[in-house]
Protein backbone atom coordinates (compact mmCIF):
# COMPACT_ATOMS: atom_id res chain seq x y z
CA UNK A 1 0.00 0.00 0.00
CA UNK A 2 1.23 3.60 -0.72
CA UNK A 3 2.33 6.23 2.43
CA UNK A 4 0.34 9.17 1.98
CA UNK A 5 1.35 12.23 3.47
CA UNK A 6 -0.97 15.40 4.10
CA UNK A 7 -0.48 18.55 5.24
CA UNK A 8 -3.20 20.10 7.25
CA UNK A 9 -3.94 23.32 5.75
CA UNK A 10 -6.96 25.76 6.93
CA UNK A 11 -8.95 27.59 3.72
CA UNK A 12 -11.48 30.49 4.58
CA UNK A 13 -13.68 30.99 1.51
CA UNK A 14 -16.66 33.85 0.99
CA UNK A 15 -19.54 33.23 3.48
CA UNK A 16 -22.69 31.78 2.24
CA UNK A 17 -25.83 31.31 3.69
CA UNK A 18 -28.80 28.36 2.57
CA UNK A 19 -31.62 30.03 0.18
CA UNK A 20 -34.36 30.55 2.51
CA UNK A 21 -31.62 31.12 5.69
CA UNK A 22 -32.01 34.44 7.64
CA UNK A 23 -28.60 35.81 9.43
CA UNK A 24 -30.51 37.12 11.86
CA UNK A 25 -32.26 34.37 13.01
CA UNK A 26 -31.44 34.31 17.15
CA UNK A 27 -28.84 31.86 18.59
CA UNK A 28 -30.53 29.36 20.20
CA UNK A 29 -29.96 28.38 24.04
CA UNK A 30 -27.95 25.41 24.38
CA UNK A 31 -24.50 23.63 26.20
CA UNK A 32 -21.41 25.40 24.19
CA UNK A 33 -17.89 23.92 24.29
CA UNK A 34 -16.25 26.24 25.84
CA UNK A 35 -13.11 26.99 23.73
CA UNK A 36 -11.38 29.55 22.14
CA UNK A 37 -10.85 29.89 18.32
CA UNK A 38 -7.29 28.92 17.32
CA UNK A 39 -5.58 31.51 15.63
CA UNK A 40 -3.90 28.75 13.17
CA UNK A 41 -3.85 25.57 12.50
CA UNK A 42 -1.75 22.62 13.34
CA UNK A 43 0.79 21.80 10.44
CA UNK A 44 2.05 18.48 11.66
CA UNK A 45 2.04 16.19 8.87
CA UNK A 46 -0.50 13.16 8.86
CA UNK A 47 0.83 9.47 7.75
CA UNK A 48 -1.75 7.78 7.17
CA UNK A 49 1.02 4.67 6.64
CA UNK A 50 -1.58 1.83 7.72
CA UNK A 51 -3.92 -1.05 6.19
CA UNK A 52 -6.75 -0.35 7.80
CA UNK A 53 -10.21 -3.00 7.84
CA UNK A 54 -13.62 -1.52 8.85
CA UNK A 55 -16.29 -3.79 9.37
CA UNK A 56 -20.20 -2.87 10.15
CA UNK A 57 -23.53 -4.62 9.62
CA UNK A 58 -25.81 -2.80 7.37
CA UNK A 59 -29.68 -2.64 8.25
CA UNK A 60 -32.90 -1.11 5.87
CA UNK A 61 -31.14 2.07 6.05
CA UNK A 62 -28.59 2.10 8.81
CA UNK A 63 -25.34 0.72 10.37
CA UNK A 64 -25.34 -1.24 13.71
CA UNK A 65 -22.75 -3.47 15.09
CA UNK A 66 -24.15 -6.69 17.41
CA UNK A 67 -22.41 -7.73 20.15
CA UNK A 68 -21.77 -11.14 18.50
CA UNK A 69 -20.05 -9.52 15.69
CA UNK A 70 -18.03 -7.01 18.13
CA UNK A 71 -16.88 -10.28 19.10
CA UNK A 72 -15.43 -11.83 16.41
CA UNK A 73 -14.14 -8.86 14.57
CA UNK A 74 -12.21 -8.31 17.93
CA UNK A 75 -11.08 -11.47 18.30
CA UNK A 76 -9.77 -11.70 14.52
CA UNK A 77 -7.52 -8.31 15.08
CA UNK A 78 -6.27 -9.84 18.30
CA UNK A 79 -5.33 -12.99 16.73
CA UNK A 80 -3.57 -11.15 14.03
CA UNK A 81 -1.97 -9.21 16.06
CA UNK A 82 -3.25 -5.90 15.51
CA UNK A 83 -5.25 -3.50 17.05
CA UNK A 84 -8.98 -2.26 17.02
CA UNK A 85 -11.60 0.82 18.28
CA UNK A 86 -15.16 1.34 17.36
CA UNK A 87 -16.23 4.10 15.31
CA UNK A 88 -19.72 5.97 15.31
CA UNK A 89 -21.69 7.72 12.59
CA UNK A 90 -24.77 9.63 12.18
CA UNK A 91 -26.07 12.23 10.44
CA UNK A 92 -26.18 15.35 12.72
CA UNK A 93 -28.35 18.21 12.35
CA UNK A 94 -26.18 21.64 12.05
CA UNK A 95 -28.23 24.90 12.59
CA UNK A 96 -25.69 27.72 11.76
CA UNK A 97 -22.13 28.62 11.60
CA UNK A 98 -20.80 31.04 12.58
CA UNK A 99 -17.68 33.42 13.41
CA UNK A 100 -17.40 35.52 16.62
CA UNK A 101 -20.79 37.13 16.64
CA UNK A 102 -21.16 37.01 12.71
CA UNK A 103 -23.95 34.30 10.93
CA UNK A 104 -21.81 33.06 7.94
CA UNK A 105 -23.71 29.76 7.54
CA UNK A 106 -28.00 29.80 9.09
CA UNK A 107 -30.79 27.30 8.56
CA UNK A 108 -34.16 28.61 8.12
CA UNK A 109 -36.04 28.62 11.33
CA UNK A 110 -37.18 25.14 12.57
CA UNK A 111 -34.87 23.47 9.83
CA UNK A 112 -31.06 22.25 9.92
CA UNK A 113 -28.56 20.96 7.53
CA UNK A 114 -27.55 17.55 7.51
CA UNK A 115 -23.91 16.82 8.32
CA UNK A 116 -22.23 13.47 8.25
CA UNK A 117 -20.75 12.83 10.93
CA UNK A 118 -17.85 10.39 12.68
CA UNK A 119 -16.40 9.96 16.12
CA UNK A 120 -13.41 8.09 16.99
CA UNK A 121 -11.08 7.73 20.16
CA UNK A 122 -8.06 10.33 19.99
CA UNK A 123 -5.89 7.40 20.36
CA UNK A 124 -7.14 5.77 17.36
CA UNK A 125 -6.99 9.52 15.75
CA UNK A 126 -3.44 9.17 16.54
CA UNK A 127 -2.66 6.30 15.02
CA UNK A 128 -4.40 6.57 11.94
CA UNK A 129 -4.37 10.15 10.81
CA UNK A 130 -1.69 11.34 13.03
CA UNK A 131 -0.89 13.19 16.24
CA UNK A 132 -1.76 16.59 15.04
CA UNK A 133 -5.43 15.98 14.65
CA UNK A 134 -5.56 13.70 18.04
CA UNK A 135 -4.05 16.99 18.96
CA UNK A 136 -6.60 19.36 17.61
CA UNK A 137 -9.57 16.64 19.11
CA UNK A 138 -7.79 16.48 22.73
CA UNK A 139 -7.93 20.16 22.49
CA UNK A 140 -11.70 20.10 22.27
CA UNK A 141 -11.96 21.13 18.37
CA UNK A 142 -13.43 19.44 15.58
CA UNK A 143 -11.64 18.86 12.46
CA UNK A 144 -13.95 19.18 9.00
CA UNK A 145 -13.22 18.01 5.50
CA UNK A 146 -12.31 20.55 2.87
CA UNK A 147 -15.36 20.25 0.56
CA UNK A 148 -17.21 20.86 3.68
CA UNK A 149 -15.30 23.83 5.00
CA UNK A 150 -16.01 25.05 0.94
CA UNK A 151 -19.98 24.37 1.18
CA UNK A 152 -19.92 26.57 4.78
CA UNK A 153 -17.98 29.26 3.88
CA UNK A 154 -16.30 28.03 7.21
CA UNK A 155 -12.30 28.27 8.37
CA UNK A 156 -10.22 27.93 10.98
CA UNK A 157 -11.93 29.07 14.44
CA UNK A 158 -15.51 28.88 13.29
CA UNK A 159 -18.19 27.86 15.32
CA UNK A 160 -20.73 25.17 14.44
CA UNK A 161 -24.54 24.94 16.15
CA UNK A 162 -25.17 21.28 16.13
CA UNK A 163 -28.49 20.01 17.32
CA UNK A 164 -28.28 17.05 19.80
CA UNK A 165 -30.59 14.12 20.12
CA UNK A 166 -32.42 15.59 22.61
CA UNK A 167 -32.95 18.75 20.88
CA UNK A 168 -29.90 21.32 22.74
CA UNK A 169 -28.13 23.18 20.70
CA UNK A 170 -24.15 22.52 21.38
CA UNK A 171 -21.78 24.34 20.06
CA UNK A 172 -17.93 23.15 18.63
CA UNK A 173 -15.04 25.28 17.36
CA UNK A 174 -13.17 24.29 14.16
CA UNK A 175 -9.79 23.35 14.53
CA UNK A 176 -8.54 22.02 11.43
CA UNK A 177 -9.68 21.46 8.10
CA UNK A 178 -8.38 19.09 5.81
CA UNK A 179 -8.22 17.21 2.42
CA UNK A 180 -11.86 14.82 2.50
CA UNK A 181 -9.66 11.91 1.66
CA UNK A 182 -7.64 12.36 5.54
CA UNK A 183 -10.53 11.75 7.23
CA UNK A 184 -12.51 9.01 5.45
CA UNK A 185 -14.46 11.27 3.47
CA UNK A 186 -16.71 12.43 6.15
CA UNK A 187 -17.77 15.75 6.86
CA UNK A 188 -16.74 16.05 10.57
CA UNK A 189 -14.68 14.18 12.53
CA UNK A 190 -15.09 14.34 16.12
CA UNK A 191 -13.49 12.62 19.32
CA UNK A 192 -16.18 9.93 21.03
CA UNK A 193 -16.63 12.19 24.21
CA UNK A 194 -17.17 15.37 21.98
CA UNK A 195 -19.98 13.13 20.01
CA UNK A 196 -21.60 11.46 22.85
CA UNK A 197 -22.49 15.28 23.96
CA UNK A 198 -24.67 15.39 21.10
CA UNK A 199 -26.08 11.65 21.75
CA UNK A 200 -23.97 10.13 19.50
CA UNK A 201 -23.80 6.80 21.18
CA UNK A 202 -24.19 3.71 19.08
CA UNK A 203 -21.15 1.80 17.90
CA UNK A 204 -21.47 1.50 13.98
CA UNK A 205 -18.20 0.66 12.61
CA UNK A 206 -14.91 -1.83 13.80
CA UNK A 207 -11.72 -0.58 12.84
CA UNK A 208 -9.00 -2.62 12.52
CA UNK A 209 -4.97 -2.11 12.07
CA UNK A 210 -1.43 -3.09 13.04
CA UNK A 211 -1.87 -6.79 12.12
CA UNK A 212 0.80 -8.60 11.20
CA UNK A 213 0.05 -9.01 7.32
CA UNK A 214 -2.87 -8.87 4.89
CA UNK A 215 -2.84 -12.26 5.19
CA UNK A 216 -2.85 -13.11 8.31
CA UNK A 217 -5.90 -10.48 9.27
CA UNK A 218 -7.30 -12.51 5.97
CA UNK A 219 -7.03 -15.69 7.52
CA UNK A 220 -8.62 -14.78 10.73
CA UNK A 221 -11.73 -13.34 9.20
CA UNK A 222 -12.11 -16.32 7.21
CA UNK A 223 -12.40 -18.54 10.32
CA UNK A 224 -15.49 -16.15 11.64
CA UNK A 225 -18.74 -16.67 10.86
CA UNK A 226 -18.55 -12.84 9.33
CA UNK A 227 -17.59 -13.37 5.69
CA UNK A 228 -20.64 -15.41 5.08
CA UNK A 229 -23.00 -12.89 6.57
CA UNK A 230 -25.13 -11.41 4.33
CA UNK A 231 -25.48 -8.21 6.18
CA UNK A 232 -22.29 -7.49 7.09
CA UNK A 233 -19.81 -5.07 5.03
CA UNK A 234 -16.08 -5.36 5.34
CA UNK A 235 -13.85 -3.12 3.71
CA UNK A 236 -10.16 -3.31 3.11
CA UNK A 237 -8.03 -0.68 2.64
CA UNK A 238 -6.20 -2.45 -0.13
CA UNK A 239 -9.35 -3.98 -2.13
CA UNK A 240 -10.00 -2.79 -5.35
CA UNK A 241 -11.99 0.30 -6.11
CA UNK A 242 -15.66 -1.08 -5.68
CA UNK A 243 -17.75 0.08 -8.92
CA UNK A 244 -20.79 -0.02 -7.05
CA UNK A 245 -19.51 2.21 -4.56
CA UNK A 246 -21.05 5.52 -3.27
CA UNK A 247 -19.66 8.45 -2.76
CA UNK A 248 -19.90 10.42 0.13
CA UNK A 249 -22.74 13.63 1.66
CA UNK A 250 -20.27 15.99 0.88
CA UNK A 251 -19.88 15.15 -2.49
CA UNK A 252 -23.76 14.36 -3.11
CA UNK A 253 -24.02 18.01 -1.52
CA UNK A 254 -21.31 19.70 -3.66
CA UNK A 255 -22.73 17.95 -7.04
CA UNK A 256 -26.91 18.02 -6.48
CA UNK A 257 -27.41 21.02 -4.14
CA UNK A 258 -27.32 21.41 -0.64
CA UNK A 259 -30.98 21.72 1.44
CA UNK A 260 -31.89 21.58 4.93
CA UNK A 261 -34.69 19.54 6.37
CA UNK A 262 -36.90 18.77 9.51
CA UNK A 263 -38.05 15.47 10.52
CA UNK A 264 -41.91 15.21 10.07
CA UNK A 265 -44.19 13.33 13.00
CA UNK A 266 -44.03 10.42 11.30
CA UNK A 267 -40.62 10.25 12.38
CA UNK A 268 -39.20 9.47 8.61
CA UNK A 269 -40.55 11.78 6.35
CA UNK A 270 -38.55 14.95 5.30
CA UNK A 271 -39.85 18.36 4.98
CA UNK A 272 -36.64 20.06 2.44
CA UNK A 273 -36.31 23.70 1.94
CA UNK A 274 -38.41 24.66 -0.50
CA UNK A 275 -35.78 27.11 -2.94
CA UNK A 276 -33.73 24.02 -3.26
CA UNK A 277 -36.45 21.71 -3.78
CA UNK A 278 -37.77 24.03 -6.83
CA UNK A 279 -34.01 24.63 -7.87
CA UNK A 280 -33.22 20.87 -8.09
CA UNK A 281 -36.92 18.95 -7.92
CA UNK A 282 -39.19 18.98 -11.18
CA UNK A 283 -42.54 20.34 -9.07
CA UNK A 284 -44.01 16.88 -10.83
CA UNK A 285 -43.47 13.62 -12.33
CA UNK A 286 -42.00 14.08 -16.13
CA UNK A 287 -40.94 11.39 -18.56
CA UNK A 288 -37.44 11.26 -18.47
CA UNK A 289 -37.37 9.78 -22.74
CA UNK A 290 -39.79 8.89 -24.77
CA UNK A 291 -37.36 5.75 -25.59
CA UNK A 292 -38.69 4.46 -22.28
CA UNK A 293 -41.16 6.92 -20.88
CA UNK A 294 -40.60 6.49 -17.38
CA UNK A 295 -41.86 9.22 -15.47
CA UNK A 296 -39.97 10.40 -12.41
CA UNK A 297 -39.04 13.72 -10.08
CA UNK A 298 -35.16 13.35 -10.10
CA UNK A 299 -32.46 15.71 -9.47
CA UNK A 300 -31.92 17.88 -12.63
CA UNK A 301 -28.31 17.42 -12.23
CA UNK A 302 -28.70 14.16 -13.60
CA UNK A 303 -30.71 14.25 -15.67
CA UNK A 304 -28.63 14.16 -18.75
CA UNK A 305 -26.96 10.86 -17.39
CA UNK A 306 -30.23 9.27 -16.40
CA UNK A 307 -31.71 10.48 -19.83
CA UNK A 308 -28.69 8.92 -21.74
CA UNK A 309 -28.74 6.14 -20.02
CA UNK A 310 -32.26 4.72 -20.93
CA UNK A 311 -31.86 5.97 -24.38
CA UNK A 312 -28.68 3.74 -24.97
CA UNK A 313 -30.77 0.68 -23.14
CA UNK A 314 -33.55 1.26 -25.60
CA UNK A 315 -30.86 1.40 -28.15
CA UNK A 316 -29.39 -2.04 -27.72
CA UNK A 317 -33.12 -3.42 -27.56
CA UNK A 318 -33.15 -3.82 -23.81
CA UNK A 319 -36.15 -1.85 -23.19
CA UNK A 320 -38.08 -4.85 -22.15
CA UNK A 321 -36.01 -4.62 -19.79
CA UNK A 322 -37.37 -2.03 -17.59
CA UNK A 323 -40.83 -2.27 -15.95
CA UNK A 324 -41.98 1.36 -16.74
CA UNK A 325 -45.01 0.64 -15.31
CA UNK A 326 -43.63 -0.35 -11.56
CA UNK A 327 -40.91 2.33 -12.01
CA UNK A 328 -44.11 4.78 -12.42
CA UNK A 329 -46.07 3.26 -10.01
CA UNK A 330 -43.80 2.06 -6.90
CA UNK A 331 -40.25 3.54 -8.71
CA UNK A 332 -38.82 6.74 -9.44
CA UNK A 333 -36.17 9.37 -7.78
CA UNK A 334 -37.35 11.84 -4.86
CA UNK A 335 -38.77 10.79 -1.76
CA UNK A 336 -36.79 13.12 1.34
CA UNK A 337 -36.64 10.32 4.23
CA UNK A 338 -35.01 9.69 7.04
CA UNK A 339 -33.99 6.67 9.70
CA UNK A 340 -33.70 7.66 13.15
CA UNK A 341 -31.28 6.01 15.78
CA UNK A 342 -31.76 8.56 18.28
CA UNK A 343 -33.87 11.28 18.87
CA UNK A 344 -32.82 13.69 15.62
CA UNK A 345 -29.51 11.66 14.78
CA UNK A 346 -30.10 9.00 11.95
CA UNK A 347 -29.13 8.14 8.35
CA UNK A 348 -31.03 10.14 5.18
CA UNK A 349 -31.60 7.91 2.23
CA UNK A 350 -29.94 8.73 -1.10
CA UNK A 351 -33.37 9.58 -2.44
CA UNK A 352 -33.74 12.76 -0.43
CA UNK A 353 -31.67 14.61 -3.02
CA UNK A 354 -33.25 13.06 -5.91
CA UNK A 355 -29.73 10.81 -6.43
CA UNK A 356 -31.38 7.71 -7.66
CA UNK A 357 -33.61 5.69 -9.76
CA UNK A 358 -36.13 2.58 -8.36
CA UNK A 359 -37.34 0.46 -11.00
CA UNK A 360 -38.38 -2.94 -11.24
CA UNK A 361 -39.17 -3.38 -7.80
CA UNK A 362 -41.30 -6.29 -7.31
CA UNK A 363 -38.80 -8.81 -9.19
CA UNK A 364 -35.59 -6.94 -7.22
CA UNK A 365 -37.00 -6.41 -4.13
CA UNK A 366 -34.53 -5.01 -1.16
CA UNK A 367 -32.85 -8.09 0.71
CA UNK A 368 -33.61 -10.11 -2.13
CA UNK A 369 -31.16 -11.82 -4.72
CA UNK A 370 -31.34 -9.29 -7.74
CA UNK A 371 -32.70 -10.13 -11.30
CA UNK A 372 -31.74 -7.03 -13.33
CA UNK A 373 -30.65 -7.41 -16.45
CA UNK A 374 -27.00 -7.70 -16.35
CA UNK A 375 -26.13 -5.63 -20.00
CA UNK A 376 -28.87 -3.05 -18.02
CA UNK A 377 -26.50 -2.80 -15.20
CA UNK A 378 -23.39 -2.24 -17.30
CA UNK A 379 -25.38 0.84 -19.21
CA UNK A 380 -26.47 2.32 -16.41
CA UNK A 381 -22.58 2.49 -14.65
CA UNK A 382 -21.53 3.79 -17.92
CA UNK A 383 -22.90 6.69 -17.37
CA UNK A 384 -22.07 7.53 -14.10
CA UNK A 385 -24.60 5.30 -11.64
CA UNK A 386 -23.34 2.82 -9.29
CA UNK A 387 -26.44 -0.32 -9.09
CA UNK A 388 -27.41 -1.44 -5.79
CA UNK A 389 -27.85 -5.01 -6.64
CA UNK A 390 -24.05 -5.13 -4.66
CA UNK A 391 -24.83 -3.02 -2.13
CA UNK A 392 -24.33 -5.22 1.38
CA UNK A 393 -28.22 -5.73 1.68
CA UNK A 394 -28.66 -6.44 -2.11
CA UNK A 395 -30.98 -3.14 -3.75
CA UNK A 396 -31.11 -4.57 -6.97
CA UNK A 397 -34.46 -1.88 -8.34
CA UNK A 398 -31.28 1.10 -7.19
CA UNK A 399 -29.55 2.63 -9.63
CA UNK A 400 -27.40 5.72 -7.83
CA UNK A 401 -25.73 8.70 -9.08
CA UNK A 402 -22.04 8.63 -8.53
CA UNK A 403 -20.68 11.31 -10.93
CA UNK A 404 -18.30 8.84 -12.41
CA UNK A 405 -17.95 6.46 -15.09
CA UNK A 406 -17.80 3.02 -13.04
CA UNK A 407 -18.20 0.40 -16.10
CA UNK A 408 -14.41 0.34 -16.52
CA UNK A 409 -13.22 -0.94 -13.73
CA UNK A 410 -11.97 -4.61 -12.48
CA UNK A 411 -13.66 -5.82 -9.68
CA UNK A 412 -15.00 -8.95 -8.62
CA UNK A 413 -18.51 -8.20 -7.87
CA UNK A 414 -20.83 -10.43 -6.72
CA UNK A 415 -23.19 -9.58 -9.21
CA UNK A 416 -22.99 -8.14 -12.95
CA UNK A 417 -19.42 -7.99 -12.66
CA UNK A 418 -17.68 -5.32 -15.37
CA UNK A 419 -16.66 -7.24 -18.81
CA UNK A 420 -13.30 -7.59 -20.12
CA UNK A 421 -13.95 -5.03 -22.63
CA UNK A 422 -16.86 -2.56 -22.77
CA UNK A 423 -18.70 -3.82 -25.36
CA UNK A 424 -22.77 -2.72 -24.16
CA UNK A 425 -24.12 0.46 -26.12
CA UNK A 426 -23.96 0.81 -29.67
CA UNK A 427 -20.41 3.50 -29.14
CA UNK A 428 -18.76 1.12 -26.92
CA UNK A 429 -19.38 -1.83 -29.26
CA UNK A 430 -17.86 0.22 -32.47
CA UNK A 431 -15.00 1.29 -30.66
CA UNK A 432 -14.49 -1.61 -28.22
CA UNK A 433 -13.36 0.52 -25.58
CA UNK A 434 -10.86 -0.90 -23.19
CA UNK A 435 -11.14 -1.21 -19.51
CA UNK A 436 -9.12 1.47 -17.28
CA UNK A 437 -7.85 -0.04 -14.26
CA UNK A 438 -7.44 2.91 -11.97
CA UNK A 439 -4.28 4.36 -11.42
CA UNK A 440 -4.72 5.07 -7.55
CA UNK A 441 -7.74 2.85 -5.38
CA UNK A 442 -8.39 3.89 -2.51
CA UNK A 443 -5.86 3.25 0.63
CA UNK A 444 -6.10 3.98 4.12
CA UNK A 445 -9.18 5.33 5.22
CA UNK A 446 -9.57 7.62 2.19
CA UNK A 447 -13.42 6.30 1.54
CA UNK A 448 -13.86 4.36 5.04
CA UNK A 449 -16.36 6.83 6.53
CA UNK A 450 -18.23 7.65 3.05
CA UNK A 451 -21.74 5.90 4.64
CA UNK A 452 -21.45 7.72 7.62
CA UNK A 453 -24.86 9.74 7.79
CA UNK A 454 -26.89 8.41 4.10
CA UNK A 455 -28.69 5.41 3.48
CA UNK A 456 -28.04 3.45 0.60
CA UNK A 457 -31.86 3.02 -0.29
Amino acid sequence: MKKGVGLLVAIAVSAATLPGASAADPVEPGNVISVSAMAGVLAEPVLVAHDVVGISIVTRNAYDLSSSTETEAIGAALAASGSWSMSRGASVPMHAVRRGPAVIQQAPDGFDIPMSTTTLPISTVAQLMGRGLAGVLSNGYVVISRTTAGLRGAQVGDALDLHSAGGALVQYVVGSIVDDNVIGDTEILMSTGQGERLGITADTRIIMWGFSSRDAIDQQLAATDLVSMSDVRIRRSWDAFDPDSAIGMAQTKAALGEFAYRVRSNGTDLDVTSDWESSFIPAAREVLTAAIPIRARCNVNIKADLKAALDEIAANGLGGAIDVANANAAGGCYYPRFNRIGGTLGFLSRHSWGQALDTNTNTNPQGGVPTMNCDVVRIFRKHNFAWGGNFVRPDGMHFEWVGTRRDQYRYSSKYCPNLPSVATGTQAAATHLPVAVPIDPASGLSTMFADDGTGGD
